[in-house]
């Protein structure tokens, strides 16, 4: 993966972009997190970026993760449901969870041999 350039003028226009499709002001976002709105010019202008604790309040005001703010690219996270089953998969005991691996392998079998019957029935 190529990753992009994090740059506080790259930052500051992202947060444009946002701030302007929700039709809000720079003031709203700097106050909501803490801030004056002198951060955005030296962003912007001197090239310094947010610390890491601002950017994350900004990300969480404007409903974005703290990535794609920074990079403008987002990968794809594991949903609330998939963190869920792995914890409770993983407060199993061991001889459990070898017992819960086995049965994911049996099903992905099951969906390959579905896949590849689906295959050739359609190319037949």
């Amino acid at each position: 993966m190529i990753y992009a350039e994090v740059t506080g003028k790259a930052i500051v226009d992202r947060i444009d972009t946002l701030i302007k499709a929700r039709n809000l002001k720079r003031k709203a976002v700097a106050d909501a997190v803490g801030i004056s709105l002198q951060p955005f010019t030296s962003w912007a202008n001197r090239g310094s970026l947010p610390s890491s604790d601002i950017a994350y309040r900004i990300a969480k005001y404007l409903n974005v993760s703290i990535e794609w703010l920074l990079t403008g690219e987002e990968t794809e996270l594991a949903s609330r449901d998939d963190l869920e089953l792995a914890r409770r998969i993983a407060a199993l005991p061991p001889e459990y969870r070898e017992l819960v691996e086995r049965q994911i392998e049996g099903f992905e079998g099951l969906c390959l041999r579905s896949q590849g019957e689906e295959t050739e029935s359609g190319s037949a």
